[in-house]
């Protein structure tokens, strides 16, 4: 069993290696961008409780006399007394560029502001999911991801450890640097192998359209996910971000409101996202549709009765992103990222040597070969001369 797993082993991480390098650094950068930069800026703007909180439509307006060409995305309500609001503003005319601000939500003091997805980042981000390449570059991303479960699976069949456990975790560092890299390879990828199997799994997913949701909808008569929509209508109701607020606490009021999306357009709803007791995500994964229009509350998702297609979707994006256990996991994800590109570099290593090993043999061989004509030769010679 151990020799087709070899064989799939190196062929599948020479083809794929460089992809691994890529994937691997980029997704560590994504993650570290995403979730320890944003605790960063938010652990820096930390505020002092005074008196009561102000209303979420006072922030609104703040943010609209400070920036008049600025759409206010979402609004991060603040999870404990001393955290800020956390607004996501867009440009109205160049909805790429997005700033982070933060909000004292006692004074109503702008405390900070931050560049949202720069040009780095937006390139790293496009490399990591489709390779700069569009649709194709996205398909290769998912086919690379059903590499390295494959490249994980066998990696871990292979390891040297089932036999005895500590020659599988001993690492020779004092040995010459293409046994230490061969030890690096074999513990590193059996130590990351799990991970791996998990990120590579949900990235393919993720990367190839999440078929197993298509398929639910497909199954169940629908083409895709049926989002509510509010309906136009004139209206002498003026509801203010507050009412949207309470009408969502009041269909789920074990939850605690941690998001407001305003609509987005004319037909678009207001959001109220929600943290369950029990769920994993800080920000949780239920959510409250309200038409903009009436108030009325349209559809209320709960993540732990979601239908299954919901729950598979959102499950891949958690565990693919690392939207659970705080900074312990994104820190751990960003060294299974790094930990992939090593692997693919020692495993190009290794196989540079072998590759050697083999030129070197056949060399010996042609020299043993033509050593064997030259006494042959010569022996035919003296019978002939005989």
């Amino acid at each position: 069993m151990k020799r087709p797993a070899l064989t799939f082993h190196r062929v599948i991480g020479i083809v794929v290696a460089l992809l691994m390098i890529i994937i691997g650094i980029t997704g560590s950068i994504l993650v570290f961008d995403k979730e320890v930069n944003s605790a960063i800026h938010l652990q820096a703007n930390k505020v002092t409780p005074v008196g009561v909180r102000i209303a979420l439509s006072q922030v609104t307006e703040i943010i609209q006399q400070q920036y008049p060409d600025g759409r206010i995305q979402r609004i991060m309500l603040p999870m404990d007394a001393n955290e800020p609001y956390h607004l996501v503003v867009e440009e109205k005319l160049e909805k790429d560029n997005k700033t982070d601000i933060y909000v004292n939500p006692y004074s109503g003091e702008i405390l900070a502001s931050y560049q949202r997805d720069n040009s780095f980042i937006k390139i790293i981000n496009q490399l990591h999911t489709k390779l700069l390449a569009g649709k194709v570059g996205s398909v290769i991303v998912g086919l690379s991801g059903v590499s390295l479960l494959i490249l994980s699976i066998t990696g871990a069949m292979l390891w040297n450890g089932w036999k005895k456990l500590a020659a599988g975790f001993k690492v020779r560092w004092s040995s010459k640097w293409r046994i230490l890299n061969y030890d690096l390879h074999h513990v590193g990828g059996f130590i990351s192998a799990f991970l791996l199997i998990i990120i590579a799994t949900t990235g393919a997913f993720l990367a190839f359209g999440q078929p197993i949701p298509k398929l639910g909808y497909w199954l169940s008569g629908q083409l895709k996910e049926i989002k509510p929509v509010s309906l136009i209508q004139e209206t002498n109701q003026s509801l203010t971000q507050d009412d949207f607020l309470a009408k969502a606490l009041a269909v789920l009021p074990e939850g605690k409101p941690t998001i407001y999306e305003p609509a987005k357009n004319k037909e678009s709803t207001v959001k109220v996202r929600f943290k369950l007791p029990h769920e994993l995500t800080k920000e949780g994964k239920s959510m409250v549709f309200i038409d903009q229009y009436n108030g009325q509350v349209l559809r209320v998702d709960n993540f732990f009765s979601n239908s299954w297609e919901k729950q598979f979707k959102d499950w891949t994006n958690i565990l693919h992103t690392a939207k659970f256990g705080g900074l312990a996991v994104a820190a751990i994800y960003i060294l299974i990222g790094i930990a992939s590109a090593g692997l693919a570099t020692t495993g190009i290593v290794i196989w540079s040597g072998k590759k050697k090993k083999i030129k070197s043999k056949v060399k010996i061989e042609e020299k043993s070969e033509q050593a064997t004509n030259f006494l042959d030769n010569k022996t035919i010679k003296i019978s002939d001369s005989q």
